[in-house]
């Protein structure tokens, strides 16, 4: 039987190399992710990645055993990726002479987003959700496009469970909005997700 996470982490903190490995490569691919909802950059994504893992390393022994480590993980890399959006966002800002405002700037740089297919989609999501403010932003980008329980939001945000479908089912609502607004490449409106307010959700 393959070890659980909290396993492998008192394994690395007794120095067991072999067990940080199996942690970062069970978790790997969904640490990618969750990095590149973020820089919307496969590139950037990686290295944000490393620096996610880099500090979950060194914040081992701050890991409360008697609590899930995924949740604790997606906390964790979370909190430095809002850290790397703001730095980006100042220093964007300071390029252009003016005040940061991240929710004003959305990302219109093409990228695949988990489980979008159209290409004209995936932009029209992304800058979306760029246009949503940062709590409800993420709280869609950990349900709809990381697949996590609203138990395992609510610990990684640490946030009641309500506070967190609240959250999820606001940005859904705006979402559905903004897309509703955007144009069609042949002109015209878009015409919003079916369902009304449902949003990404799969």
């Amino acid at each position: 039987m393959a070890p659980t996470d909290n396993e492998l982490v008192v394994r690395c903190l007794q120095q067991d190399e072999y067990a940080w490995q199996l942690l970062v490569e069970r978790h790997s691919h969904r640490i990618l992710n969750i990095a590149f909802q973020f820089t919307g950059r496969r590139e950037e994504a990686e290295d944000l990645a490393q620096e996610i893992f880099l500090r979950v390393y060194r914040s081992l022994r701050r890991f409360d055993l008697s609590t899930g480590f995924l949740p604790w993980l997606v906390r964790v890399s979370r909190n430095l990726c809002i850290d790397e959006y703001r730095s980006r966002a100042r220093e964007k800002a300071s390029l252009l002479g003016e005040e940061p405002d991240p929710e004003r700037t959305p990302d219109r740089r093409p990228g695949p987003l988990q489980n979008l297919e159209e290409k004209e989609l995936e932009e029209t999501v992304r800058r979306g959700l760029e246009k949503l403010s940062g709590e409800l932003r993420t709280a869609l980008i950990l349900r709809d496009l990381q697949g996590l329980s609203y138990a395992e939001i609510a610990e990684a945000l640490e946030l009641p469970e309500g506070t967190v479908k609240s959250r999820i089912h606001r940005g859904r609502l705006e979402l559905a909005q903004i897309l509703s607004r955007e144009p069609a490449r042949g002109g015209g409106p878009r015409q919003g997700p079916a369902g009304g307010g449902e949003g990404v959700k799969r």
